[in-house]
């Protein structure tokens, strides 16, 4: 079952499912697969191990803080910074967010009204 939130409903798909079907289709092993970046290449050890002890680390696992984790949010506040030449308060100026897109999505819902046009 497929429900509708119907402040979202007049938002078109970004249609990575036809981009997926058609790939599929290729059968080509040699194709990458940008759509979501699904390749057979393996992540770098370093990335693995990462991953592993994260996986083992009660406090890396869990969607909470919604806000995201204070040593990420300072560092990206850091870096944010220098690029744009002024500081950031990484507890009322930084959110983190799970993707790019996920990050957009948030900050349009959280600053844009209903009725209004975003180009």
């Amino acid at each position: 079952m497929v429900v509708r939130v119907s402040r979202l409903e007049h938002i078109p798909g970004i249609g990575v499912d036809k981009v997926g079907d058609a790939a599929d289709a290729a059968r080509d092993p040699d194709l990458l697969r940008l759509e979501n970046l699904d390749t057979d290449l393996r992540p770098p050890a370093v990335a693995l191990a990462a991953t592993r002890a994260a996986i083992e680390d009660d406090a890396a696992n869990s969607y909470l803080p919604f806000h995201g984790s204070l040593a990420l949010r300072e560092a990206v506040a850091a870096h944010v910074g220098r690029l744009a030449g002024r500081a950031y308060d990484p507890h009322t100026e930084v959110v983190n967010a799970a993707g790019g897109l996920n990050g957009v999505l948030n900050v349009l819902l959280a600053t844009v009204e209903p009725g209004r046009e975003v180009v």
